[in-house]
């Protein structure tokens, strides 16, 4: 997250400038930057309340100057240098800049090429312009013509009608979901007629909203994206027919996204992903172990047999007669339970999933105790249930790691907004750059289309006006 520079954030800029820079700045010239020059303005880089980078800019006429940008020292490397840039690019472009300036040491190799990578050319040198002697290249990029590729993305693969609209720097112009979860609450589960019905009725507003909420012309948008699967095939048809108009009609290129890539990539939204990482996917349909070994390459290691963990939840809150969805229902009941129910853990082999016997095992313990006129302590088979659940599903993840060294490791999917499995993978995996979605992002998303078209836009993987929506595709596809 990109804000405003406040005194209260000094402590943690004074570190960051002194081991970024032989010359730095003090506290003093900061606050004399942030209360007096009316020309600056300086920036901080926020990643999970953490401050890890800042940058100033000074305006003058139709010129931005870039006069610092520092990245603290654990998070270089990672691309956070390259997006607090593209973010700066974007402040200075909307505030009616035409150009950015900036020196850099000529010896600087990394930072010069960052700055190219963003189409900075060298205009000239200074000669001995360092206080060391070093000469500097003045460097300038065009702001006006230089903008990032824009990607409409609608979601509709079950019962989430979303639609969103980011560009290349995940900069997010707009993002609209409508849910019809307490539709589908009264039947307890998703009824795909009436999904698809829903869908209809409100695809056309969702998408008019999320463009006029953009503050865009549907000119300005560069790609449409949609979900093409899996998912359920009426709704994933509402989504594709939408999708497919408005490309056909504004002659944009079609990307079909697969639903769970989405899910993975969202977490560009909080950092950059790192490669090779590992996805654990848990969600209603699917739970699966992900090895990512680059944006283009997806490797199914381990999948459910039978029932997914999200589907399991669903029924065990029906066995102890709660509301669906049930994810929620138990994860809030077992805040106050204990383990006083011994169930099962599952024993399936290699890397994959089975959570059948567990739900049966629960169903088992529930009919006995109600034979015998024992009443079941809700709390307790809660925790029972989702402590074994979750342990499973963490000790798999363990197991997938050691046979598959990564640098990052992803939760995805909306079980990923369960609060206890976030403290188990938070307390088991300290070794490895963990990435924890924030709850917004769990659920079904249009924003998780349009991260993954991203990707999908920079391959060139394009679909045509036919084809055909795809209910059980594969995420290796």
């Amino acid at each position: 997250m990109i804000e405003r520079m406040k005194k209260e954030d000094l402590d943690e800029i004074v570190i960051i400038e002194n081991e970024a820079f032989t010359k730095p700045w003090d506290r003093d010239y900061f606050i004399h930057e942030i209360d007096e020059n009316e020309f600056s303005e300086l920036y901080v880089y926020r990643v999970d309340n953490e401050i890890i980078g800042y940058v100033d800019l000074w305006y003058m006429f139709e010129n931005c100057d870039l006069t610092k940008i520092a990245i603290k020292r654990d998070f270089r490397h990672h691309g956070y240098g390259n997006r607090l840039l593209n973010e700066a690019m974007k402040i200075a472009k909307d505030k009616g800049s035409e150009f950015m300036h900036l020196e850099v040491d000529v010896n600087n190799e990394d930072a010069i090429r960052l700055y190219r990578k963003n189409h900075f050319e060298v205009v000239r040198t200074r000669e001995k312009y360092y206080e060391n002697q070093d000469d500097a290249y003045d460097m300038v990029c065009g702001l006006i013509g230089n903008a990032t590729r824009k990607v409409l993305a609608i979601e509709s693969s079950c019962d989430e009608t979303a639609c969103a609209i980011i560009d290349e720097n995940r900069h997010v112009y707009s993002s609209v979901v409508t849910s019809q979860i307490d539709v589908h609450a009264r039947f307890g589960g998703v009824i795909p007629e009436v999904a698809s019905r829903m869908h209809v009725e409100q695809i056309s507003t969702i998408v008019d909203q999320a463009i006029c909420q953009s503050g865009l012309t549907i000119d300005e948008i560069d790609a449409i994206a949609y979900t093409i699967g899996p998912g359920l095939i009426g709704s994933l048809h509402v989504g594709a027919t939408a999708a497919k108009s408005l490309a056909f009609f504004y002659d944009k290129p079609l990307i079909g996204v697969h639903h769970l890539k989405g899910h993975i990539f969202v977490n560009e939204m909080i950092k950059p992903l790192e490669y090779p990482l590992m996805a654990l996917v848990v969600s209603g349909g699917h739970t699966e172990l992900v090895y990512v070994e680059n944006d283009n390459s997806f490797k199914i290691i381990g999948t459910t047999l039978d029932d997914a963990i999200g589907e399991a939840y669903d029924k065990v809150a029906r066995i102890m007669h709660e509301a669906y969805p049930g994810g929620p229902v138990i994860d809030r009941l077992a805040k106050e339970g204990k383990m006083s129910y011994q169930l099962p853990t599952p024993k399936v082999g290699d890397l994959n999933f089975s959570f059948s016997g567990l739900k049966n095992a629960v169903n088992t313990l529930v009919k006995k105790e109600t034979e015998k006129g024992n009443e079941i302590n809700k709390n307790d088979l809660a925790f029972s249930f989702q402590e074994t659940a979750l342990r499973f599903l963490v000790n798999k993840t363990k197991k997938a790691l050691e046979q598959y060294p990564c640098k990052c490791l992803v939760l995805a999917g909306g079980v990923a907004a369960n609060s206890r499995l976030r403290e188990l993978m938070q307390e088991n995996f300290k070794d490895i750059d963990l990435i924890l979605p924030p709850l917004k992002y769990c659920t079904d998303n249009a924003l998780m289309i349009a991260c993954a078209a991203l990707h999908y836009l920079k391959y060139g993987k394009v679909v045509s006006l036919v084809a055909s929506s795809k209910p059980g595709m594969s995420i290796e596809d």
